[in-house]
């Protein structure tokens, strides 16, 4: 225990400073970039804003699911809505109401080429304050989407709209995400006291 006391105050001399400085600096550049690299994919007409609605039967494809009245009914525990490949989805709103299991689960599986649909590529939304409830893709997701609307039979849901790509406004690219918070708090420290085991060995040597 003494020894990682050395450590960790060791680190937090002039290696822990300017590699926390460098974090710090590499953070803003990714919140950057990001912003620069989605208005250039709006620019180039890569991402695209587009509402779908269930009159859009074209844009997207059942499984499990009945269409009656405008009201989506799962018939099985494994409802799927699938979007029409074609449009890279950044983000994605599902804006709809659920009557009967409201907990259902509503989580997004996405595609890479030659990998199909599969556990490790889903998203979990985030609910909105107008109870709609977003969706975040990672920048290589690819075309293919899937939403499970339902894990139970009998889950009625009035699909009022999904949103893709929306415009998310300026300020909301340049906070940071809990997880970069994390590693901005984490790793600099670790590579910190890695440096001066290092160092330590070679004064041992």
């Amino acid at each position: 225990m003494k020894r990682l006391k050395n450590l960790w105050a060791a680190a937090r001399r002039r290696p822990f400073r300017a590699l926390y400085a460098l974090g710090a600096c590499l953070l803003a550049l990714t919140l950057v970039g990001n912003f620069a690299l989605d208005q250039l994919l709006y620019a180039a007409g890569l991402l695209q804003e587009k509402t779908v609605t269930l009159e859009d039967t074209e844009q997207y494809a059942l499984v499990n699911m009945e269409n009656t009245g405008g009201t989506l009914t799962s018939t099985t525990g494994d409802a799927q809505l699938l979007l029409a490949p074609g449009t890279l989805v950044r983000r994605l709103r599902l804006a709809a109401r659920y009557e009967g299991e409201a907990s259902a689960e509503k989580d997004l599986y996405y595609h890479l080429p030659g990998f199909g649909y599969t556990a490790r590529l889903r998203v979990w939304p985030e609910r909105q304050e107008d109870g709609s409830w977003l969706y975040t893709l990672p920048r290589f997701a690819g075309q293919g989407v899937r939403l499970d609307l339902a894990d139970t039979a009998g889950v009625q849901v009035e699909l009022c709209a999904i949103l893709l790509n929306e415009r998310v406004p300026l300020q909301e690219y340049f906070i940071p995400s809990p997880w970069q918070l994390f590693w901005l708090a984490v790793l600099p420290g670790l590579a910190g006291c890695a440096l001066t085991l290092k160092r330590e060995k070679g004064e041992d040597d």
